[in-house]
């Protein structure tokens, strides 16, 4: 009994250790925007104009009809680039679905923001005054006093949100596009990805009719799926086909295959896998055009990633 009474204890001070440190982190979180945030834009402020490098203005009435994810930040800081890779999927999730991203730098040299650019392949746009943060209109307009600092704009471009905290802004984006509230009713359905000629039904056809499994790849065994990334440009052409990433597996375990040494099977692999790579790339050669994809009413070029199955009968 000694002896359970203590694991008891000890299992509760466990539990209770789990749930300070879930306290302490959700503390931390309100803290961040309880001293960072609450300087900021009011909910409900019409977003001041923003500005580009050549002093030119960038009207918040020209995104009108659709909200819009402004973020601040600094290519250095530490914490913007903890929460970049969450940025892309939620650009990922948004963009076609009529959300605005627009990265606000507040670096001041130009050599190095490109090459943050470059070296990250940021997908939306980026202005910035190429100033020191204190002596930027943007950030005094703002009133940004940390890094990154996020806004979400309405449709009608006022402050939906004023926050330091992206999981703040994925929560909100989550239930304005439940909510059908990311666009404007009049530009709903306006923006789209890109589409196989009659949708997925017809795209599946048409792997179905034109993928060959390679003879040598159905010897070994080798299967699964081989994912094609390619550009659908604006004329709907499909442009920079490449293999991306391999998931296969094979049946060189079998008994059947027991007589061939570890150097071997490691070849069969080898061959196996380039030859499924090879056939991937050669059916969506034969791929017609595609539907482009729309963004504010035009069609525009994107990048898009196709998983080709191979799958043994």
């Amino acid at each position: 009994m000694m002896v359970m009474n203590v694991f008891r204890i000890d299992g509760l001070r466990a539990v209770l250790a789990g749930m300070m440190m879930c306290m302490a982190s959700t503390t931390i979180a309100q803290d961040l925007d309880a001293k960072y945030a609450a300087n900021l834009l009011p909910v409900g402020t019409k977003a001041p104009d923003l500005i580009d490098p050549l002093d030119s203005i960038h009207r918040i009435d020209d995104f009108h009809g659709r909200c819009v994810v402004l973020d601040f930040f600094l290519t250095e800081n530490d914490d913007f680039r903890k929460d970049l890779s969450e940025m892309k999927k939620l650009f990922q999730v948004y963009d076609m679905a009529g959300l605005e991203f627009l990265g606000v730098s507040l670096d001041n040299d130009p050599g190095v923001l490109q090459n943050f650019m470059d070296k990250e392949s940021i997908p939306w746009g980026v202005i910035s005054e190429m100033k020191k943060m204190e002596k930027t209109r943007m950030a005094k307009d703002y009133r940004i006093q940390h890094i990154p600092t996020l806004y979400l704009l309405d449709t009608e471009g006022r402050v939906l949100l004023a926050t330091v905290e992206i999981n703040k802004l994925k929560a909100k984006l989550a239930e304005l596009k439940k909510a059908n509230k990311l666009v404007a009713p009049e530009l709903a359905g306006q923006d789209h990805a890109p589409q196989y000629p009659g949708g997925v039904p017809e795209l599946m056809k048409f792997l179905q009719n034109n993928l060959k499994y390679p003879v040598e790849a159905e010897h070994y065994g080798i299967e699964g799926r081989v994912l094609v990334r390619f550009f659908v440009e604006t004329d709907g052409t499909i442009t920079e086909r490449e293999v991306v990433k391999t998931e296969l597996k094979n049946r060189l375990s079998d008994k059947k295959f027991s007589k061939y040494s570890e150097m071997d099977k490691y070849a069969m692999r080898e061959q196996g896998e380039g030859l499924l790579k090879e056939e991937a790339l050669r059916t969506v050669d034969k791929m017609p055009n595609w539907q482009p994809a729309m963004r504010r009413g035009k069609p525009v070029r994107v990048k898009y990633t196709l998983p080709i199955s191979f799958k043994l009968k």
